[in-house]
């Protein structure tokens, strides 16, 4: 040693720290890396319901009782063929061929009953010839002549109630209930007319044969 002492050394003033949060018991110790030790005090969060509840589905309509009966019975039109297509008065369902069609066009078998449409206007002709060949068919009748006439006495060129015929024959309801129709002979009223062959009531949702 020199022998030369060391000037003392000036005291350090103290720095001002943070507060530290005053624990508690149940709170972890010092260093501890717990989120809830590191934010301090926290409020608990209303977790809300605990399922949030579906929209109601809409109810459905309720189902008619008559339902799966007018399903059963439904009946799709057959599909005609026309073997002269230029002849409208001359058609045939699946099943009837060409040689029925020929007996059909010379009056057999022979009509029995007659539908009279002669004068009536189309509104009038339509519901009337739909509600009697029903009627024919649910009386098990085999064959009809339609009177219609050749149109004459209309206002216009066109033989209206003639041409509309055909085709009340193979739409709608009364399609099924017909297997095939011709002009009808002349003894019978020729063109004026036209010879209606009906399905058998048990057959009119099964084979179209004869």
């Amino acid at each position: 040693m020199n022998g030369r002492r060391k000037p003392p050394r000036e005291p350090r003033e103290p720095r001002d720290e943070p507060p530290r949060p005053e624990t508690s018991a149940g709170d972890a110790a010092p260093g501890s890396d717990r989120f809830a030790d590191r934010v301090g005090d926290t409020t608990r969060l209303d977790p809300g319901p605990a399922r949030i509840p579906r929209h109601a589905t809409p109810p459905r309509a309720p189902r008619s009782p008559h339902a799966p009966h007018e399903a059963t019975n439904k009946v799709e039109a057959p599909s005609f063929r026309w073997p002269e297509p230029e002849n409208r008065h001359l058609a045939a369902a699946p099943g009837i061929n060409d040689q029925q069609l020929t007996r059909l066009r010379r009056g057999e078998p022979e009509p029995e009953e007659r539908i009279d449409l002669h004068g009536m206007r189309l509104a009038e002709a339509k519901p009337v010839l739909a509600k009697r060949i029903a009627s024919a068919c649910a009386r098990e009748l085999r064959c009809l002549v339609v009177v219609h006439g050749l149109g004459k006495r209309s206002p216009t060129p066109d033989a209206v109630l003639r041409d509309a015929v055909p085709d009340w024959l193979t739409r709608g309801a009364v399609a099924p209930r017909v297997l095939a129709f011709a002009p009808a002979p002349r003894w019978l009223g020729g063109d004026g007319a036209t010879l209606v062959l009906l399905r058998k009531a048990d057959r009119q949702r099964g084979s179209t044969n004869d």
